[in-house]
């Protein structure tokens, strides 16, 4: 407020949009002289009283609106609000902020002051699009050190002229970043398939409900369908690529031609087979990879797909399998999904983290451990040192792992 003999800096910490409960975080000496007009705490003590890490249940009153209100004192004087998630009550304590000569600032802003480094701050604003729980527990990790304490780590060994230990930690970190980038990125998991083998019917039944068109005609899908879910704890974008094949139909030639497109960038393509078309006696494997090869060319040299054989609600007897590449499964029975979805989560991440393990999770943090790698393997531990101090002390871009 223009004139106000007070200072601080206040943040609406929690998205746009009417929720449960509203967070309004606040410092300085405007965010107290705020508080003390303005809320009344249960236990009748002002706001220097009251004990630090400790929650207070108040009103905040302002005019003539009174509403409940839960107020945490911080270790530091920075204080929360905990206030109604509509948008009118968030307002009127970010008035009574600016009134007593708060500064209004972004959140990112906010968690740029209070991280006690750059890995912490990169952590916190992650942690807004961490759409799992198993995700944001693993970037609260991050959040609480354990990638600082892997770098100083590193850092020791570096100067006790252990390069090799030292070399060694970095790989590690660097072969998890991929992990890393989908802590805030869905895995990218493509169906594909000829027309009407159950693609639709597939995907349905992958996130629990009718996203999907479903009908008994091929080239009905004509073009990429995607659908976000979680897959044990991870965030995974299904993608129902048109069904691959030759045809005159320019619109259905374009939906074909996106779903090569598709599969080309995918982290893991399924590809799904019609058990009721294929005789006991056949190799499924090799059915499913010449398909592959005829539809997709170049692409099927490297792929490693999962096979799923679909429709065997139709079959008299279960097909015999003894490659862990094939899950029978029939989508529309919602037969062995839960296989599959087991299939699926184990092909994009074979090795599980433990609690506090360390994940590289941005482009800069990847950048970063990459010199100082390059750098011991040049011999030159100073440098890599330098790297790695740059990686805590944020010298470097910030950008997230596209």
């Amino acid at each position: 407020m223009s004139g106000s003999p007070f200072s601080g800096q206040a943040s609406v910490l929690t998205p746009a949009g009417r929720g449960a409960v509203a967070v309004v975080a606040a410092a300085g000496q405007g965010a107290i002289v705020a508080v003390d007009a303005s809320f009344n705490a249960a236990n009748g003590r002002a706001f220097a009283q009251q004990e630090r890490d400790r929650i207070v249940f108040g009103h905040w009153t302002r005019g003539d609106h009174r509403e409940e209100v839960v107020l945490l004192r911080g270790a530091d004087d920075s204080l929360e609000i905990h206030c109604h998630g509509g948008a009118a009550a968030v307002e009127r304590i970010v008035a009574a902020l600016v009134a007593a000569g708060c500064e209004i600032s972004p959140w990112q802003a906010w968690a740029e002051d209070k991280s006690p480094n750059e890995i912490a701050r990169e952590a916190s604003i992650a942690l807004a699009s961490a759409t799992t729980r198993r995700t944001a527990a693993i970037l609260l990790d991050q959040f609480n050190g354990a990638l600082v304490n892997e770098i100083a780590a590193a850092r020791q060994e570096l100067h006790q002229g252990n390069l090799a230990a030292a070399q060694k930690r970095l790989t590690a970190l660097l072969a998890s970043s991929h992990l890393g980038h989908h802590l805030t990125h869905p895995w990218q998991v493509a169906i594909a398939g000829r027309p009407n083998v159950g693609k639709s019917s597939l995907i349905n039944a992958l996130v629990g409900y009718q996203r999907a068109i479903v009908f008994d005609q091929p080239g009905t899908t004509r073009d990429v369908l995607s659908a976000d879910t979680a897959i044990d704890g991870w965030p995974v974008r299904l993608t129902d690529a048109a069904g691959i094949r030759e045809t005159a139909d320019p619109l259905e030639a374009e939906g074909v031609s996106r779903a090569r497109q598709q599969l080309g960038q995918a982290d893991l393509v399924l590809w799904v087979l019609d058990a009721s078309a294929i005789s006991a006696d056949c190799d499924i494997v090799k059915i499913a990879m010449r398909e592959l090869s005829e539809e997709c060319g170049e692409f099927a040299q490297d792929a490693q797909p999962l096979i799923v054989l679909n429709k065997i609600d139709l079959l008299e007897e279960p097909p015999p399998l003894s490659n862990s590449t094939v899950v029978a499964v029939s989508a529309l029975a919602g037969l062995e999904i839960d296989a599959l979805l087991a299939a699926i989560a184990q092909r994009l991440v074979p090795n599980a983290l433990r609690r506090g393990d360390a994940v590289p999770f941005t482009v800069r943090q990847y950048s970063l451990l990459e010199s100082a790698l390059t750098a011991i393997n040049l011999g030159d531990p100073m440098a890599a040192i330098g790297h790695l101090s740059n990686l805590v002390s944020g010298n470097a871009g910030d950008e997230r792992c596209d």
